[in-house]
């Protein structure tokens, strides 16, 4: 490209390029030029060189944290799409449970008297339908 406009180029690369599907992992300018640069972000950082003159921009990855946003779903269980009723989205639990590291027999039996008994007593017909918990990105699962 004939521009040095970091900030232009940055945005060049996160709407038009990726539009066009090409993934840009970096840009090199120069005095006169911009050169992009595709491949993961290790890989171009292992493969540079120093040129006198250049300088080396790194875009940042949008999947680095995607290991943090996982949570527990439980797969083509939600609610229905706009489009297609028979096709279900994800159902995405949100579950904050706190559990004693260890509760001695003493304590449970005292746990027990003061709760109230059970209100549904689990029968199992053979009818249950049976579903699984996964871990899923929900930023990926929206774009799907």
């Amino acid at each position: 490209a004939d521009t040095t406009d970091v900030e232009g180029l940055k945005k060049a690369c996160e709407t038009q390029l990726k539009r066009k599907g090409i993934d840009v992992g970096a840009f090199v300018v120069d005095n006169q030029r911009a050169y992009f640069k595709t491949g993961a972000r290790e890989d171009i950082l292992a493969a540079k060189k120093k040129r006198p003159g250049c300088t080396m921009y790194v875009l940042s990855d949008p999947n680095a944290k995607s290991e943090l946003r996982l949570m527990k779903a439980v797969k083509d269980e939600g609610m229905p799409t706009l489009k297609n009723p028979f096709v279900h989205g994800n159902l995405f639990l949100i579950l904050t449970v706190e559990f004693p590291e260890r509760l001695d027999p003493e304590a449970q039996n005292k746990l027990q008297a003061l709760l109230p008994p059970p209100l549904n007593v689990p029968k199992v017909s053979g009818d249950e339908e049976e579903h699984f918990v996964t871990d899923l990105d929900p930023v990926v699962s929206y774009n799907s």
